[in-house]
């Protein structure tokens, strides 16, 4: 339960580790990416605006400028016989078709305020207008440019008026302008969708329609800040409605015109940054949390498994510390056998001794000579317990290697008879076949028994897993090789070793043995005894059908 709460712990944190650390980076870099675009965008989106101000105003005073222009040259050419009758109504008839469809009416204005001539709709040609403002404007400053009112025809609209001095009078040329074609031009398409253009004269009341709802001479309740400079922008509300505002001068300050466009479609490339953001975002974060819980969740794997392969290893080191010291106490046991077994020895000895003199004197042959027979079989086997303890006491020692010249023709066999016994009792045929010319090589007796008991060992467990105790086969065959070294090779025909096994045959603590049954360092031992000897230890091996360890030393005189 600890280590699935530990695991899980690992897990989670590698998690959490590898979503945050992305996260961030991405957070940043996408928030800095996109207050960058939206700071750049909202000051196209106000520049565009202003822009478009920039442009109606300059339309707008040109167009007043022209319509005066054209006034004035009109009144130029008036001569002194067409200032009334007939003549003056026929050229300012004629001065009112020239304008198209920019004038609305015309009209020449004597020195007492009334009209001497007239064109137009509207029925103006007997009024008086020498106490109108206007009038009185255009007198004293030669132009007038008027504010939309209602005047005698109560319809609104907003004139152009020039003066010009004829026999020391002053004469007044005064055109009403159409509104429909004035307003067609102020609120002309081009500021989007949403996007629309209108004129206010100092109190706030129209003078051209608005699209969204005002009509001329209505006052706009927008509380529009003071128009300081030549161009303002500023946002605002109004009717609900957020919207992006540039004010501009006109007519000598005396109107404002005012462009607006919804923030919705003025920001429109803000907005859909924004939601390109956040679908960056989502998708970003999406791979992130995929990736994060597919590689945290082999990581994770990973070193679980590490510490199950550390826990493992720490197990087959305590068994083999274990071993270690059951190798020690095992020498210690053969040294104390040793001992009672000389004593045996000697005192068969003097036995033997004493059969010999009682044997003439024994009336019984057969029981003298039996007796002879069973401490013949008693020397037998005493001396063969005390070749198994000399064994057992050489192959504990811990002694610094004795490198000396070995002749492989009498160690091998010496070597493959510690091990028949054990072979016999699984029904195992050991064999051994030493090549007449095989070289002698300079080695530790001590160190190569155990490479070669160790190889023997591991042949008889892979023989008796697959044969059980019938059918079993090594051999053991030592000859010279074309380098000139002693090579050797145990060959078994039991269960075999898998090719994923065979890449970790040799490393400390590997085994394909059951737990329990090894510790997975006699091969790695055995590999490390042959390296310091100069020489190799490879191995082969079909899974099912058996194994086959070389061992190659160099010759004495190689």
């Amino acid at each position: 339960m600890a280590k699935q709460s530990s695991s899980c712990g690992i897990h989670r944190l590698l998690l959490i580790s590898m979503i945050v650390i992305p996260a961030i980076p991405l957070l940043l870099s996408v928030a800095i990416g996109f207050y960058s675009f939206a700071g750049e965008s909202k000051r196209f989106a106000v520049s565009s605006i202003r822009q478009a101000a920039v442009d109606r105003t300059q339309l707008i005073d040109e167009f007043l400028h022209e319509r005066r222009s054209d006034l004035e040259s009109y009144l130029a050419l008036l001569t002194e016989d067409a200032l009334s009758g007939p003549k003056a109504q026929a050229e300012v008839a004629a001065w009112l078709r020239t304008g198209g469809q920019v004038f609305q009416d015309m009209g020449l204005i004597d020195p007492q305020g009334r009209h001497a001539a007239y064109a137009g709709p509207f029925g103006l040609a007997d009024k008086d207008y020498s106490d109108t403002d206007w009038y009185k404007e255009t007198r004293e400053s030669g132009y007038f440019i008027s504010d939309v009112f209602l005047g005698y025809r109560k319809v609104p609209h907003f004139i152009v008026a020039v003066a010009r001095r004829i026999n020391g009078q002053v004469w007044i040329l005064r055109a009403t302008v159409n509104p429909t074609v004035f307003g067609n031009m102020v609120n002309a398409p081009g500021i989007g969708d949403t996007g629309e253009a209108y004129i206010l004269n100092r109190e706030g009341l129209f003078q051209t329609g608005r699209r969204s709802g005002g009509d001329l001479l209505e006052h706009d309740d927008y509380a529009y800040p003071a128009q300081d400079e030549n161009l303002v922008s500023f946002t605002g509300s109004d009717g609900g409605e957020d919207y992006l505002f540039a004010s501009a001068r006109l007519n000598d300050g005396n109107w404002r015109l005012i462009v607006r466009q919804k923030e919705e479609e003025a920001f429109h490339a803000v907005v859909m940054a924004g939601y390109t953001v956040i679908f960056v975002l989502l998708c970003g974060g999406a791979v992130i949390v995929v990736l994060a819980l597919f590689v945290s969740r082999r990581l994770s794997e990973t070193l679980h498994g590490q510490a199950e392969a550390v826990s493992k290893l720490e197990g087959q080191l305590l068994q083999a510390a274990r071993l270690a010291e059951l190798g020690e106490m095992a020498a210690g046991f053969a040294h104390e056998i040793n001992n009672p077994l000389q004593i045996m020895k000697t005192d068969l000895a003097l036995l033997e001794l004493t059969l010999k003199d009682v044997t003439d004197e024994c009336s019984n042959r057969e029981a003298c000579a039996e007796l002879k027979e069973i401490a013949e079989q008693f020397q037998i086997q005493i001396g063969r317990c005390a070749a198994i303890t000399r064994e057992i006491l050489r192959f504990g020692r811990q002694d610094a290697p004795q490198v000396q010249d070995m002749d492989l023709a009498e160690f091998l066999p010496k070597v493959g008879d510690m091990v028949r016994n054990k072979a016999q009792v699984n029904g195992i045929n050991v064999t051994c076949e030493v090549a007449p010319d095989i070289p002698t090589v300079l080695a530790d007796p001590g160190q190569l028994q155990q490479v070669m008991i160790n190889l023997l060992n591991n042949a008889i467990h892979a023989v008796v897993d697959r044969h059980g105790a019938k059918g079993g086969r090594i051999e053991v065959v030592a000859r010279r090789d074309d380098r000139n070294q002693a090579e050797i090779t145990v060959t078994d025909n039991g269960s075999g070793i898998n090719q994923e096994s065979l890449s970790k045959i040799f490393m400390p603590f590997f085994t394909t043995k059951a737990p329990g049954q090894g510790t997975g360092l006699g091969l790695s031992v055995c590999h490390s005894i042959i390296d310091s000897l100069g020489g190799e230890l490879t191995v082969a091996s079909t899974k099912g059908e058996g194994t086959t360890f070389t061992v190659r030393i160099p010759g004495k005189s190689a």
